[in-house]
């Protein structure tokens, strides 16, 4: 989806040159005939704001391709929301730019001892996901993320940057591995921000208050000063201040199939009532599954959430800044130095229970998280003769913290395989179950690189480059249960042992009442070194050749697990074979590294049909690293990468005198022995080289200025994505037709876990968007305007594997309307904005918090119900 302005004649790419400021359309009405033909030949897309003496749309700029150009001479499918845009949209966050990119995906922590707070999210490009590949311990992203000229991916989940004073956001769709390299297998988003500026003062600054249906009350403050130092020194500061409200209740609700009634969870070993026997998965039979217990005795069998009632707590403050200075040195030099950091505070869970209520859960516990994250980073740009020479360094850290409820695993545990005989305190006799799960988080990444492009206007042309980078990762997760009465529910050493709860003897040694830690270090290093060349053969036809070597070096160490005194022979201390390396951990049992190496070629054939119109062939591949399994199961050693190849036609072409733009591709992918995630042994996960995919598809993006006051663009995504083997749940098994899966809550599952032809998980078959912007004559100096957009999608799978669907259910599909109205004067802007104008409960993720095939308490993340907020804004 290209968001661009208008402007007119059509001029060549000129950035030096290019107004800085909105603009509204003022455009000549096109025969309605030929508008209708023209949305016809590709189904429409939206967009547009211009100045009242323009009438053309403007160029596009981007640097994609790590330079300057013009979108419509770039050979890659690129979506772009540009400044306008993103404001008249109003993108303030990662879910709102995922909801206008058609062609991407996402998933927010299923599960696992997550809250679903932001930050936990992961996206995905075309379809290339085998299921939510979400653990700390798991696969690297297929999408990376740029904040300018730096990587910002993390494993744990993409960096929720929030957009205010952002010049655009690019989003490369398919392979990037020649010049962005690993994580970049599916594509790449790309945030831009804006620059200082030594030529002139600006400032402005927006401030909006909103209120959520069935939910609190929001607010958010931003500001920006750009300050001229000298004519050749600036400095820009931004800052936001944001409140998300709650829409979220944690009620005394009742889910029977989950043995809460009126707030009531009763836990069968602890009240003493029947358990499940469902040991030998050979034979398994659902007659040993324990029904729900009776309702019990609180403190004597069950527990009450009276203490954690309230109502709209999942609540989301967000606070950041950010700094640049740019000097310019001569005529040929600028340093730009920046950083920025910003933290996230929650309280609550982000998703519902259906099974309670809509927009409810009952939950007994704390749940809480913290999420900060800062960046330095330098760029150096100049010339050495003729040649362009670039540098980009930066160190990023994050640290995240976070406390949630997992009784959900004692309950169906308990359940399944009378787990809770085993979980007793000092007496010997089964404690009150419930676990909290809490995480810490502390990553940081290093990266580095060194390019120099040769002249533009010579007709061979070349950007060669040399990357390195390296990222840290203490993973820190403790599962504590402290039984009834708890006062230290995170198990802290330096606070009391909770006397109701697990047996400090069988607990993680220096632990509080903690079952199972897992604290492990993780590093993951990259290199490489990259090369691109264009050949300009006449004035039509053009070949670009491009070439990646990598290396990687990728090292988990640690340890996870129970102690031995719990665990005589289960995974932990009873498997260490050396002393902690880590601060907490009694020994060490993990220390496995995985290096290889490898190339990413891409070839790419242009014609220039006119100069308003091109087509380009493309084959590109791209990769994700290989990387280290934990787990105490025989015969599961590393993972290895996995690649994907893409064969690619697109086209980027301009109509009627530059009144209508239409841009596409159709693609056909082929991703080879993909990395797959699943639970194993004590729900450790495991990822494994799955199997084969393929992936076709074809993307459109139109913009249309309709008239003088109406603008309108569409952008949209097919998808047709398979497996081409049978997925069995082991590596290198695909021909498994008899194989029995045990369910616990229906009928066991015969056959491949997923067979040959089921579609990929999370991504749907169809996405797009429509939004019209009509702008009214001028009244009394202020220039009203109102603006639709609406979002559809269609239903899609939580998971890879069919018996895990069949007891989640499809997330179904669902379509989203965002209304604006408001009017601006001179640089002043007022507005009402409705999004979710229809209350719709969309599901951005659907899963349950253990593994399926023993839990079946399914828990939804919505997009937040309607919304009406006031919002004001000034420029200066």
């Amino acid at each position: 989806m290209t968001r661009s302005r208008f402007t007119t004649g059509h001029q060549r790419l000129n950035v030096a040159a290019r107004p800085r400021g909105h603009r509204r359309h003022v455009l000549r009405q096109l025969p309605l005939a030929s508008a209708i033909t023209a949305i016809l030949a590709g189904s429409p897309a939206v967009h547009a704001a211009a100045e009242a003496d323009t009438n053309t749309l403007e160029e596009v700029v981007v640097t994609a391709q790590k330079r300057t150009e013009n979108l419509q001479d770039v050979p890659i499918s690129i979506e772009v929301l540009d400044n306008t845009r993103l404001e008249q949209l109003h993108v303030v966050s990662l879910d709102d730019y995922v909801k206008y990119s058609p062609s991407v995906a996402y998933s927010r922590s299923e599960g696992q001892g997550g809250n679903g707070q932001p930050g936990t999210s992961h996206i995905y490009m075309r379809g290339v996901v085998s299921g939510a590949n979400e653990n700390h311990s798991g696969s690297q992203p297929s999408v990376g993320t740029y904040l300018d000229e730096q990587p910002v991916t993390t494993i744990d989940g993409s960096v929720d940057v929030h957009i205010y004073d952002i010049q655009r956001i690019e989003v490369l769709e398919g392979p990037q591995g020649t010049l962005y390299g690993a994580s970049s297998e599916a594509g790449t988003v790309r945030i831009i921000t804006n620059k200082p500026d030594p030529s002139k003062f600006s400032a402005g600054f927006d401030v909006q208050g909103n209120r959520v249906d069935h939910g609190g009350t929001g607010w958010e403050a931003e500001g920006f000063v750009n300050l001229p130092l000298s004519p050749i020194a600036a400095i820009r500061l931004v800052g936001w201040d944001e409140h998300d409200a709650g829409f979220i209740s944690n009620v005394a609700g009742t889910n029977k199939s989950a043995c809460i009634e009126n707030g009531v969870r009763t836990f069968p070993s602890w009240a003493g009532q029947p358990v499940g026997t469902w040991y030998d998965t050979t034979t398994p039979s659902q007659a040993n599954v324990a029904p729900c217990p009776t309702v019990g005795v609180i403190g004597a069998g069950a527990i009450s959430n009276a203490a954690y009632v309230k109502s709209d707590y999942n609540t989301a403050d967000t606070r950041g800044g950010r700094a640049a200075v740019r000097f310019e040195l001569g005529d040929y030099w600028t340093i730009t130095p920046s950083v920025m950091g910003q933290s996230v505070s929650t309280e609550g869970y982000f998703g519902y229970d259906p099974g309670v209520g809509d927009l409810e859960v009952t939950h007994f516990g704390p749940e809480y998280s913290d999420d900060t994250f800062s960046q330095s980073a330098l760029t150096i740009e100049g010339k050495f003769s003729n040649f362009d020479v670039t540098y980009a360094g930066a160190f990023m850290k994050r640290d995240t913290h976070s406390i949630a409820d997992y009784s959900d695993y004692s309950e169906f545990y308990d359940r399944v395989y009378g787990s809770g005989a085993y979980w007793t305190g000092a007496d010997g006799k089964p404690i009150m179950p419930q676990e909290l799960v809490v995480t810490k988080g502390y990553f940081e990444k290093w990266s580095h690189e060194l390019r120099l492009d040769t002249p533009q206007d010579l007709p061979v042309r070349a950007t060669v480059g040399v990357f390195i980078q390296r990222q840290l990762h203490d993973i820190w997760e403790q599962y504590v249960m402290p039984g009834y009465g708890f006062t230290n529910p995170s198990g802290n050493p330096a606070g009391p042992v909770n006397p109701n709860g697990f047996d400090q003897a069988l607990s993680i040694p220096a632990l509080a009442n903690t079952i199972w830690l897992t604290d492990e270090q993780r590093i993951d290093r990259d290199q490489a070194a990259f090369a691109q060349v264009t050949w300009e053969m006449n004035s039509q036809w053009s070949l670009n050749g491009g070439l990646r070597y990598f290396t990687y070096d990728n090292t988990l160490d640690g340890f996870f697990g129970y102690s031995k005194a719990y665990s005589p022979n289960g995974s932990g201390q009873s498997k260490c074979f050396a002393p902690a390396t880590t601060p907490y951990a009694p020994c060490e049992d993990l220390n496995n590294r995985v290096t290889s190496s490898g190339n990413v070629p891409r070839l790419n054939l242009t014609y220039k049909i006119t100069p308003d119109k091109m087509a380009y062939a493309t084959f590109s591949k791209g990769f994700r690293p290989g990387g280290v399994n934990r787990t105490a199961e025989a015969g599961i050693g590393p993972y290895q990468a996995d690649y994907l190849k893409n064969y690619e036609i697109g086209w980027k072409t301009q109509w009627f005198d530059h009144h209508l733009r239409w841009n596409g591709a159709i693609f056909d992918e082929e991703w080879k022995n993909f990395q797959f995630s699943f639970l194993g042994l004590n729900s450790v996960t495991i990822i494994v080289n799955g199997g084969n995919a393929r992936i076709r598809g074809m993307e459109n993006d139109i913009e249309w200025a309709a008239t003088n006051n109406l603008t309108l663009s569409t952008s949209f995504t097919f998808l047709d994505t398979r497996l081409t083997t049978n997925y069995c749940g082991a590596q290198g098994v695909t021909n498994c037709p008899d194989q029995v899966t045990p369910e616990a809550f229906g009928p066991n599952f015969i056959g491949p876990q997923a067979p040959a032809g089921t579609n990929l998980p999370i991504s749907p078959k169809f996405k797009g968007n429509v939004i019209a912007r009509y702008t009214f004559d001028e009244i009394g100096g202020w220039k009203p305007f109102g603006q639709a957009a609406y979002v559809y999608q269609t239903q899609t799978a939580p998971t890879l594997r069919v018996d895990e669907t069949q007891v989640m259910g499809m997330q179904p599909s669902y379509g989203l309307l965002d209304l604006g109205l408001g009017a601006s004067m001179n640089q002043s802007t007022l507005q009402l904005i409705v999004t979710n104008a229809t209350d719709k409960r969309a599901q951005l993720s659907r899963f349950a918090q253990t593994v399926p095939n023993v839990d079946n308490q399914i828990y939804i993340i919505p997009a937040q119900p309607r919304t009406v907020a006031i919002k004001f804004g000034q420029k200066f």
